[in-house]
C-alpha cells in the first residue's frame, strides 16, 4: 500500500538560503524554484524535499505514494483504514489523510492523474508549476463571491465547517472551470476580500464558542503554537484536522471541526489582546464574536 515516501515539506524562514544549505552542505540537486517553494531530490532520484516559504502549507509534512487514494478510500472498511478526510484533486493525482490505531497522521498521495495524462492539463490551467501534494492556485471572482457571502448571511469568522460553508462553496465552484478550487482554495479567496475590507457586516456570530477550562485553553494554545498568530489560514488543510484529532483525542473531548475552530479564532483574538486566563478559575469564552 505504502510505496514509498513521496516527498517531505518543510518551511523555512528564507528560501535562497534554504536551498544553498540543502544543495551546498547536504548534497541535495535543486529541481526547480519559484518565489516560495523549491523542490530539491534525494540521492535516490526518488524522493524529494519541498523547501518553502508559503504560510498557507503545512510547516511539515510527509507525504506517502500510493497507488490510487480514490481506490483505498473506496475501500476503507474492507482494509480497515481510517480516513480523516476524503481524496482531494491536487495536480498530479489525489491526496488524502488516514489515521493509524495509535493515533498517527499520515498523508497518502497518488500520481493518478499522470497516468491518464490530465496531470499537464491541470497544471497550465492551474496557470503554474505545480507538485503534488499541494492544490492548485486558482484566479478568484472576487465580486461574485461577495455575492454569495452576502446571500449565504452567516458572518466569516463563524463560516468554516457549516452548511452555509458547503452552500458558499459550491455556489463558487459553478463559477470555475476544471480544475475546480477545493474547500481550502474557496476559504483563501474569502479570507483575502475579508483582509482587503470588502466584506460586508454580517452582524454577530450564530454559534456559539464551546466552553473550555483554563486547563484545556493553555493545552489548545500548546497545540497551535506559532499557528496561533495566523489561525485565519488553518481551516481545510491538514494542520487543522491534526489539531481536531489531537484536541479531541489528549483532552477526552469530541467537538466538532466547526466547533473547534470558534474556540481557536476566539482564543487566538484573546492571546493578541490581554493575557491567559489564571489556569484556577473555570470561566468559557465570550460569545458573539463578529466578523
Amino acid at each position: 500500500m505504502l510505496k514509498r515516501i513521496d516527498r517531505i515539506l518543510l518551511r523555512v524562514p528564507a528560501l535562497a538560503s534554504a536551498v544553498r544549505y540543502y544543495c551546498d552542505v547536504l548534497g541535495m540537486k535543486l529541481l526547480r524554484q519559484d518565489k516560495q517553494i523549491a523542490t530539491l531530490s534525494f540521492g535516490d532520484g526518488m524522493s524529494e524535499m519541498v523547501l518553502h516559504t508559503d504560510p498557507d502549507l503545512p510547516a511539515e509534512a510527509i507525504y506517502y505514494l500510493v497507488d490510487d487514494v480514490q481506490n483505498l478510500y473506496q475501500r476503507r472498511s474492507e482494509l480497515k483504514l481510517t480516513f480523516t478526510n476524503a481524496p482531494t484533486r491536487i495536480s498530479r493525482g489525489y491526496r488524502a489523510g488516514i489515521r493509524d490505531p495509535f493515533g498517527n497522521h499520515l498523508l497518502i498521495l497518488d500520481r493518478s492523474l499522470d497516468r491518464s495524462g490530465e496531470a499537464a492539463e491541470t497544471t497550465q490551467a492551474a496557470g503554474g508549476a505545480l507538485f503534488a501534494g499541494v492544490e492548485t492556485r486558482l484566479k478568484p471572482h472576487r465580486e461574485a463571491l461577495v455575492r454569495i457571502y452576502e446571500k449565504v448571511g452567516r458572518t466569516a469568522d463563524d463560516l468554516p465547517y457549516t452548511p452555509q460553508f458547503e452552500s458558499l462553496h459550491n455556489a463558487y465552484l459553478q463559477l470555475h472551470p476544471d480544475p475546480k478550487p477545493t474547500l481550502a482554495e474557496t476559504w483563501r479567496h474569502l479570507l483575502n476580500l475579508r483582509k482587503a475590507g470588502k466584506l460586508p457586516k454580517l452582524g454577530e456570530a450564530r454559534s456559539t464558542p464551546p466552553p473550555l477550562s483554563p486547563e484545556q485553553k493553555l493545552r489548545l494554545v500548546e497545540m497551535l503554537g506559532e499557528d496561533i498568530g495566523r489561525r485565519d489560514r488553518l481551516p481545510y488543510t491538514d494542520r487543522f484536522n491534526e489539531l481536531v484529532d489531537e484536541f479531541n483525542r489528549s483532552l477526552q473531548r469530541s467537538l466538532s471541526p466547526h466547533l473547534l475552530w470558534r474556540a481557536v479564532a476566539t482564543l487566538g483574538k484573546a492571546a493578541g489582546e490581554k493575557p491567559l486566563p489564571d489556569v484556577n478559575r473555570t470561566d468559557s469564552f465570550d460569545s458573539g464574536q463578529r466578523r
